[in-house]
C-alpha cells in the first residue's frame, strides 16, 4: 500500500530526526573522552599551580601531553569509525587557524597571571559554544556556557582562590561534561 503525501512527508521528517540524534550521539561520543582528559589536565595544571605558582612552568608540558593524547585518540576513534571525507582535515585546519589566532592575539596583547588563566578556559568555552550551535548539540553549547560563567565568576568574584576554582570547577565541568555526553 502506498504511502498518502502527508504520510511520506512525516515519514522524511522522522528520518531526518533520527539522522540529527544519531550524529548528535556520535559527536557526543567521539568527544567525551577528550572533555573528560582536557579536564583532568586543568585539574592538575590549575590545581598545581594553585598549591605551587613555580609549578605554573609545567603548563607547556601539560598542553603537549593533552595534545598528544588528543592525537591518539582521535587516531584510535578513526579506526573505529570513519568520519565524512575531509571531515578530519577541515577540524585540524580550523584548530590550526584558532591556534594561530591566539598566539597572534597574545603577541599583541599579552594577558599576565590571572588573565592569562582566564583567557583560554574562555575562549575554549567559546569553541564548545559554536561547535554545539553549529552541530546542533546543546549538551556542547551548556558545557561551555557552563565553563565561561565559572571562569567569570571566579576572575571577577574569587581573584585570592581563582587557580584553584578553575581547578575545581572549570576542569570539572569538562570531566562532568564529558561522562554527561558519554552517556548519551
Amino acid at each position: 500500500m502506498p504511502f498518502s503525501p502527508p504520510q511520506a512527508a512525516a515519514t522524511l521528517r522522522d528520518i531526518a530526526r533520527t539522522e540529527r540524534a544519531s550524529a548528535t550521539a556520535f559527536l557526543y561520543r567521539v568527544a567525551a573522552p577528550h572533555l573528560v582528559l582536557w579536564g583532568l589536565i586543568w585539574i592538575f595544571g590549575y590545581g598545581g599551580s594553585y598549591l605551587r605558582p613555580e609549578w605554573a612552568v609545567w603548563w607547556p608540558a601539560l598542553a603537549l601531553l593533552g595534545c598528544a593524547a588528543s592525537f591518539v585518540l582521535s587516531w584510535r576513534q578513526r579506526r573505529r569509525a570513519a568520519a565524512p571525507a575531509g571531515v578530519g582535515a577541515r577540524y585540524g585546519a580550523t584548530v590550526g587557524a584558532l591556534v594561530l589566532f591566539i598566539v597572534a592575539l597574545f603577541a599583541v596583547m599579552p594577558p599576565t597571571g590571572a588573565q592569562a588563566a582566564a583567557a583560554f578556559p574562555l575562549m575554549v568555552a567559546l569553541a564548545y559554544g559554536l561547535v554545539g550551535i553549529w552541530s546542533r548539540a546543546p549538551r556542547f553549547w551548556i558545557t561551555g556556557a557552563v565553563v565561561a560563567a565559572l571562569t567569570l565568576a571566579g576572575y571577577f568574584w574569587l581573584p585570592q582562590v581563582f587557580l584553584l576554582w578553575m581547578a575545581a570547577v572549570a576542569g570539572g565541568s569538562l570531566v562532568l561534561g564529558g561522562l554527561w555526553m558519554r552517556s548519551l
